[in-house]
């Protein structure tokens, strides 16, 4: 079977729901894409220490993955964190990205093609372990975690 790529749009590849409350760290200049988060009626922000339902975080090279284990604290227990890399890139790759969020104690669970440029990789906190969390606290890592991730 031919692998076709979904015509569903973006947003909705992305799983934003009305009143989400969204950070972005590093695609806040991507005009298009807020426009189309408060068009959802998502809450868009930049700053700020409460917990998101939704990150999105931008990550050029592989130095840039010691920033992801300090974005699990900022997660909701339900929430996700959509890492956003160059495609096809060597300074990152897509196993450094998977390692890095595994090694933060996230599992990742989809792959969605973000723009012509990025890649989006999804993760979220292990559903055995979102009772434990607490938002705006360190979390413990979990090494090995397992990924379930599909692809859109």
């Amino acid at each position: 079977m031919k692998d076709t790529p979904s015509t569903r749009p973006r947003i909705d590849k992305l799983g934003v729901k009305p009143n989400h409350d969204v950070l972005l760290l590093g695609i806040e200049g991507d005009e298009a894409f807020v426009a189309e988060l408060k068009a959802r009626g998502a809450r868009v922000r930049t700053t700020g220490a409460g917990a998101a339902d939704m990150i999105f975080a931008t990550f050029r090279d592989r130095n840039d993955l010691r920033r992801l284990a300090a974005l699990v604290p900022r997660l909701k227990s339900d929430g996700a964190l959509w890492t956003l890399r160059p495609k096809g890139s060597r300074d990152l790759t897509e196993a450094e990205m998977m390692r890095a969020g595994q090694d933060a104690g996230l599992v990742d669970v989809k792959v969605v093609s973000f723009s012509a440029l990025l890649t989006a990789e999804k993760f979220v906190i292990p559903v055995a372990k979102r009772a434990a969390h607490r938002p705006g606290t360190a979390s413990p890592r979990t090494r090995g975690a397992s990924s379930s991730r599909g692809r859109s």
